[in-house]
C-alpha cells in the first residue's frame, strides 16, 4: 500500500474518531445540562434521593409492626400478629391488607392513603382492629431552598425533579401541599396512638435519608378508633332526646285532637272556626296552614323569592366547602379553579350579604308604624319590646340546633373521619354555647363558636339592636334620625376601611385551600369574616333604602321600564366586575398595596348592597311587568319561610352526610352539583321538620306571650286618629 493511501486512511480514522468523541462529549454534555439543572434545582450541596418516594414508604412499611413500645399488651398483641401473619391466618392477613404500604398519586396530591377502615374495625378475635389516621410530613433540612416556579400547566412542571415537587411544595395556598400525607394504618386495639407515632417514627428515621429531609409523625388519639368506640352517651344526650320526643308527641297529640275537632264540626255542621286554645299551636295542622298561607298582592313576597335566590348558592358554597375539605383524590379539580375560576367561587365569600339587606328593609317596614302610634310605655319599653320579642322568636330553633349538634349528631355515624368532624363540633358546642346565647359568638373565642353559622346570628340581632334605635329615632324626631342614618351607613363603610388600612390585613376573605382544611384556624375570617363592624354596610343600607322607598312611594315616583332594566343591567355589570377583580388577590407573591386592601374590603360589601338599593327602589315604585310573576309564587313563598331553619341545619346535615367518607373521592363538577342537589333537598327537608316541631309553634306562642300588650295599647289609644303612611303593603313579613 502507498504512502499517500496510508495517510488517507488515517485520516480518515482520525475524523471518524473524532466524530464518535464529539457525540459522547455531546451525550455527555446533555447529561452535564441535566444535571445541571437538577444542580440549579437543588443546589450542589442538595443531594437527590436516589430512591422515590413511594418505594422509601414501602422499604419502611413492608415488615412494619408495633415492635419498639412500652406497653407490655401492645407487645405481646403485635407478636401474636406476627405469629399468626406468618402462617396466613384469616384476621391477620385482614389486619394486615386493610392498609396501604405503597402509597400512589403523591405527584397529584393524592394524599389521604386511606386502605379499608370496615375491613381493619371488623376484626374482633383474637385482637380487635384498631384504624388510626396518621400524619407524615416530609421536611426539607433547614437552608435549602426547594421552592419551584408553578406553571399555567398543573401537569407539566419544566425540568423540575420529580422530588422537588413534594419537598418544594410549601404554603403556596393555591394548591395542596405535596409534602403532608395521612395514611391510615391498622393495629390491635391494645396499642395507643402514641405507640404507634412512636414506632412510625423511628422506622421512618432509619428508612428516610436523614441528611436529605425530616420526617415528622403525628397521630391524633381521636383519630384511632375501634368498632365499639362511639361517643358516649352521657345525661345530655338522653336529656336532649326526651326534650325532643316529647315535643314530636305533644304536635301529634294537637294535630290528632285538632283533626278530630275539625271532622266532629264538619259532622254536625257547625258553624265558625275551630276554636283557639295553647295546645293548638303545637298542631302541624296549624304550622302547615301558616307555611303555605299565600296572599299573592302582598308586595312583600318579593322578598320571599330574594331570599331563596340567596340562600341556594349559600347551600352550594357551603357543600363546596365541606367537599373539599374532606380527602380527594384528585385535587387538581380545585386547583383549576385558581387558574381558570370561576371567579364568583374565588370571591363570593360576600354571599350573604343580600341577608343583611334584606333584614335591614323588613325590619323598618315592620315596626315603623308601632313606633309612630302614639304610645302610654316609656321609651325603654317601646325599644326594648321589640327586641326581646325578636330574641325569643329565634331562640328555640336555635338552641334545638345547638343541643342536637353537642348531643345527637356525634351519634349519627362512623369512620376514620367522624370523630374529627363532628365530636369536635359537639364538644365546642358543650363549652361555648353560652356566647351564642348572648349573641357574641362574633366577638368572644370566635374560633370555638358553636354552630358555623353563629357569627351571623350573633350579627343579625346586634344589628337588630342598633336599627330598632335609630328607627325610633328617626320615626320620632326625623331632624335627628336622617343624620343618625347618614352617621351610622358612613361608619358600616368607613370601619372596613380603616381597620384593614391600619391592620395591614386582606382586603377580600379569600377562599384559601388552608381555609378549606379547617376553617376555624384561619386568622382573616376570624379577624374580618365574622365580625359585625366589617359587615354593617349591608344591613343598615337597607334600613335606609326602606325609608327611601316609602317616601317614594309617597311622592308617587315611578320609572319607566327601560330605565328599570337598564339600571339593573348597568349595576349588575359593576357588581360582576368588582366580584371578579377581586380575583387579583390571589396571584402569588403579589405586592401588598394597603389603599387597594382598604378600598376593597369597602367595595366588596357593598355591591350587593347598592344592587339590592335599586332592585328595591324600582319594585316598589314601578315594578318589573311580567317578571313580577315569579314574585307570586307559592312555592318560592313556602322556601322563602322555611330560610331561617334551613340557615341552621344545612350545615349539619352536610356534616352528616360527608363525614362518614371512607375513602377519597374523585371530583368532577358533576359529582359536585349531584352533591349539591342531595344536600339542598335534604336541609330544606330538615327544614321543614324543624319548623313544624320548634320554630313556628314557639313563634306562634311568642304572639301570643305579647298579644296582651298590643291588645290593652289598642284600646287605650283607639281614640287616636294616626294617618297611616303610605308603605310597602298593609301586611308585613317575618323578619328572619
Amino acid at each position: 500500500m502507498s504512502r499517500p493511501s496510508l495517510l488517507k486512511i488515517v485520516l480518515i480514522a482520525s475524523a471518524l474518531l473524532t466524530v464518535l468523541l464529539q457525540s459522547a462529549d455531546c451525550d455527555a454534555g446533555t447529561e452535564d445540562v441535566g444535571n445541571g439543572i437538577l444542580q440549579r434545582n437543588f443546589g450542589a450541596t442538595d443531594p437527590i434521593p436516589g430512591i422515590w418516594l413511594s418505594n422509601l414508604f414501602y422499604r419502611a412499611l413492608a415488615n412494619f409492626t408495633l415492635r419498639r413500645v412500652d406497653g407490655t399488651a401492645c407487645r405481646r398483641q403485635s407478636a401474636l400478629y406476627e405469629g399468626h401473619l406468618s402462617n396466613h391466618t384469616s384476621w391477620a392477613v385482614r389486619m394486615s391488607e386493610s392498609w396501604d404500604r405503597y402509597p400512589v398519586g403523591l405527584l397529584a396530591g393524592n394524599t389521604y392513603q386511606m386502605g379499608v377502615y370496615d375491613e381493619c374495625v371488623d376484626i374482633r378475635y383474637p385482637v380487635k382492629g384498631q384504624y388510626c389516621l396518621s400524619e407524615i410530613k416530609l421536611i426539607p433540612p433547614a437552608g435549602r431552598d426547594y421552592r419551584f416556579k408553578r406553571t399555567e400547566d398543573l401537569d407539566d412542571f419544566g425540568h423540575n425533579h420529580a422530588w422537588k415537587t413534594v419537598l418544594g411544595w410549601t404554603d403556596y395556598p393555591d394548591q395542596v401541599r405535596r409534602n403532608v400525607f395521612n395514611l391510615g394504618i391498622c393495629i390491635p386495639d391494645a396499642c395507643s396512638a402514641l405507640d404507634l407515632q412512636t414506632s412510625l417514627q423511628s422506622e421512618f428515621d432509619q428508612a428516610f435519608p436523614a441528611e436529605q429531609f425530616k420526617t415528622v409523625v403525628r397521630v391524633d388519639p381521636v383519630m384511632c378508633r375501634i368498632r365499639e368506640d362511639m361517643y358516649p352517651y352521657d345525661t345530655p344526650y338522653y336529656v336532649t332526646w326526651c326534650i325532643f320526643s316529647m315535643l314530636v308527641l305533644i304536635c301529634c297529640g294537637a294535630t290528632l285532637h285538632h283533626f278530630i275537632k275539625i271532622l266532629y264540626q264538619k259532622n254536625t255542621n257547625e258553624s265558625g272556626e275551630v276554636f283557639s286554645s295553647f295546645l293548638y299551636e303545637f298542631s302541624f295542622i296549624e304550622s302547615i296552614k301558616t307555611l303555605l298561607k299565600f296572599d299573592k298582592d302582598n308586595k312583600l313576597n318579593f322578598f320571599y323569592t330574594t331570599k331563596v335566590m340567596t340562600m341556594l348558592p349559600t347551600l352550594f358554597g357551603h357543600k363546596f366547602f365541606i367537599l373539599l375539605s374532606n380527602p380527594m383524590s384528585n385535587p387538581k379539580f380545585i386547583e383549576n379553579i385558581y387558574l381558570d375560576g370561576p371567579s364568583i367561587l374565588l370571591t363570593g365569600m360576600n354571599v350573604v350579604d343580600p341577608f343583611f339587606f334584606i333584614s335591614g328593609f323588613i325590619l323598618y317596614s315592620n315596626i315603623s308604624r308601632e313606633f309612630r302610634k302614639p304610645k302610654a310605655e316609656s321609651v325603654w319599653k317601646t325599644l326594648s319590646l321589640p327586641i326581646i320579642q325578636q330574641i325569643i322568636r329565634m331562640l328555640p330553633a336555635y338552641c334545638a340546633m345547638m343541643a342536637i349538634t353537642a348531643n345527637i349528631v356525634p351519634h349519627l355515624g362512623d369512620g376514620p373521619l367522624w370523630p374529627h368532624k363532628s365530636w369536635e363540633e359537639a364538644e365546642i358546642c358543650k363549652n361555648y354555647w353560652w356566647t351564642n346565647l348572648l349573641f357574641i359568638s362574633n366577638f368572644v373565642n370566635i374560633k370555638y363558636q358553636c354552630l358555623h353559622v353563629g357569627w351571623y346570628i350573633s350579627c343579625y340581632i346586634q344589628f337588630f339592636i342598633i336599627g330598632v334605635i335609630v328607627i325610633y329615632v328617626y320615626t320620632k324626631h326625623p331632624k335627628y334620625g336622617i343624620p343618625l342614618i347618614g352617621i351610622i351607613i358612613g361608619l358600616s363603610i368607613g370601619l372596613p376601611f380603616t381597620i384593614t388600612l391600619l391592620t395591614g390585613r386582606e382586603g377580600m376573605d379569600k377562599f384559601l385551600l388552608s381555609h378549606i382544611l379547617y376553617l376555624r384556624n384561619v386568622l382573616s375570617l376570624n379577624e374580618s369574616y365574622r365580625p359585625s363592624y366589617m359587615r354593617a354596610t349591608p344591613y343598615f343600607g337597607g334600613l335606609a333604602m326602606s325609608c327611601v322607598v316609602e317616601k317614594l312611594i309617597e311622592k308617587k315616583m315611578k320609572f319607566s321600564q327601560l330605565t328599570v332594566h337598564g339600571g339593573i343591567f348597568a349595576i349588575c355589570t359593576f357588581i360582576f366586575w368588582v366580584q371578579s377583580y377581586g380575583t387579583v388577590f390571589y396571584t402569588r407573591d403579589r405586592t401588598y398595596y394597603p389603599l387597594e386592601h382598604a378600598l376593597y374590603s369597602t367595595i366588596c360589601h357593598c355591591t350587593w348592597t347598592v344592587a339590592g338599593a335599586w332592585i328595591t327602589i324600582s319594585y316598589f315604585t314601578s315594578g318589573y311587568g311580567l317578571l313580577e310573576n315569579m314574585f307570586r309564587s307559592r312555592f318560592i313563598a313556602v322556601m322563602g319561610k322555611l330560610s331561617y331553619s334551613v340557615l341552621l341545619v344545612n350545615i349539619i346535615v352536610m356534616l352528616t352526610s360527608q363525614s362518614s367518607q371512607r375513602l377519597p373521592v374523585h371530583m368532577s363538577s358533576r359529582y359536585v352539583f349531584d352533591a349539591c342537589l342531595y344536600d339542598s333537598f335534604m336541609s330544606y327537608l330538615m327544614a321543614v321538620i324543624l319548623y313544624l316541631v320548634v320554630d313556628e309553634p314557639f313563634a306562634k306562642l311568642t304572639k301570643r306571650l305579647f298579644c296582651k300588650r298590643k291588645i290593652i295599647s289598642s284600646s287605650i289609644n283607639n281614640r287616636a286618629s294616626v294617618k297611616k303612611p303610605a308603605t310597602f303593603s298593609t301586611k308585613s313579613i317575618k323578619n328572619d
